[in-house]
């Protein structure tokens, strides 16, 4: 591995070995544990707000998109308590902190109040914002489970994915995460999302290419790939 991507080869053994059980498993299985109650909280509040919805729009734009989110939070529980130790990692500290931060940077945001709206969003921003989210927690669902034991909340290396949501763009689930925040933003336009919502996408796209140095120096083959695949948007970019 070359000193400019500074990936070190794993052995998890004594020390490794707790490390990884730890901050590899059981810590990023909690955090997914505790978001996904909360979100299963406001399924349970969707559906039992259904019988007093006056329109059938209600459920796609209330259930459906919980229900989602909800498998976006649950399968990486699952994820991460079986997932080997990594073949390389990026050792150096900005990718660890660009991981965490991309990770938890919204899910915060969301958690906290808004406070005054920084304009009244018109109604069909609703319909518009919904649509989005049907379609990032769909593409975030099915790139989970097409990624399943890869993946990995600072770049780390286990195999090299390019089939499913991945034949198409490079990095599905930033893609997914992204258009989840527009979506959350559109119709939330409170100060705290709208100021974070620029350095989260800037954070997702750093992340990117922190992962493809590190798959570049693992996988050969990998730079073939990149060339011909977008990075988050298919077909554009």
């Amino acid at each position: 591995m070359s000193a400019e991507v500074a990936a070190v080869r794993v052995r998890p053994a004594g020390i490794d070995a707790i490390r990884l059980v730890l901050f590899g498993r059981l810590v990023p299985a909690t955090f997914f544990a505790l978001l996904g109650y909360v979100q299963l909280l406001r399924v349970v509040s969707d559906v039992k707000a259904l019988p007093h919805a006056t329109t059938p729009w209600a459920v796609l734009s209330g259930p459906v998109p919980a229900a989602l989110y909800l498998l976006f939070c649950a399968i990486p529980v699952f994820i991460y308590v079986g997932r080997p130790a990594p073949r390389a990692r990026d050792g150096r500290l900005l990718p660890r902190v660009a991981g965490l931060a991309g990770t938890v940077m919204l899910v915060v945001v969301g958690a906290l109040p808004q406070g005054d709206l920084l304009f009244v969003p018109p109604a069909w921003f609703g319909g518009v914002s919904t649509a989005m989210s049907l379609v990032a927690f769909t593409l975030a669902v099915y790139g989970l489970l097409y990624l399943r034991r890869s993946l990995s909340i600072i770049p780390e290396v286990r195999r090299l994915v390019t089939g499913g949501p991945y034949h198409v763009v490079r990095h599905p689930l930033y893609a997914a995460e992204i258009l989840a925040a527009l979506a959350f933003v559109l119709v939330n336009p409170g100060a705290l999302a709208a100021v974070v919502l620029v350095p989260f996408v800037l954070t997702q796209l750093q992340r990117s290419k922190y992962e493809e140095r590190l798959l570049t120096e693992a996988y050969p083959l990998y730079r073939d790939y990149a060339q011909h695949t977008r990075r988050l948007i298919p077909f554009i970019w």
